[in-house]
């Protein structure tokens, strides 16, 4: 089916129109564009350090004493390997029922830690998140940014502004 010529002359200019846009540097010079790189803001922001450390030694004791634990299951178990020849098949049998039943109490015990720890290491991203929204949305305003995008393949030296964005982080309570 042929189209109408009216029909081919505004495929033609909105073909022109568009071309004209992205062809245009002219625009592109209007545009004011940052690139934060997040992994380095969480590697050395003061704030990510601070949210580090707190949950360190919020979880160390828990920890130490969870290794402890697994420290007693494995010298209980190679002490019931050195008696096993000695043993009667009940008293056998009865320290093989405890020590499987502490080895799954500790293994427990290390995966709850593994949770609890997985979900306050996500509490303070979320709130150092949180911060460093309201940073930005400041730091943007205040430097007439149009757009901010976050870990890009490539990045030149122009429009990476991470190195701006800690500071301000760290000079934001």
């Amino acid at each position: 089916m042929r189209r109408s010529w009216p029909h081919r002359l505004a495929s033609v200019l909105a073909l022109v129109a568009v071309a004209g846009i992205f062809a245009s540097p002219a625009l592109a010079d209007e545009y004011k564009i940052g690139v934060m790189h997040m992994e380095r803001i969480l590697q050395q922001s003061a704030a990510a350090k601070s949210a580090h450390d707190r949950i360190e030694r919020e979880f160390k004791p828990r920890d130490a004493e969870i290794a402890r634990k697994e420290q007693e299951a494995r010298a209980a178990e190679a002490q019931l390997d050195k008696d096993r020849p000695t043993l009667s098949a009940d008293a056998r049998a009865s320290r093989e029922r405890t020590l499987e039943s502490t080895t799954r109490d500790v293994q427990r015990l290390r995966q709850q830690f593994a949770e609890d720890l997985r979900a306050r290491q996500f509490e303070e991203l979320d709130k150092l998140k949180e911060r460093l929204d309201r940073v930005l949305t400041r730091y943007a305003k205040e430097r007439n940014f149009d757009l901010i995008l976050q870990d890009a393949l490539y990045v030149g030296r122009s429009v990476d502004i991470t190195d701006d964005v800690i500071k301000a982080l760290e000079a934001t309570p």
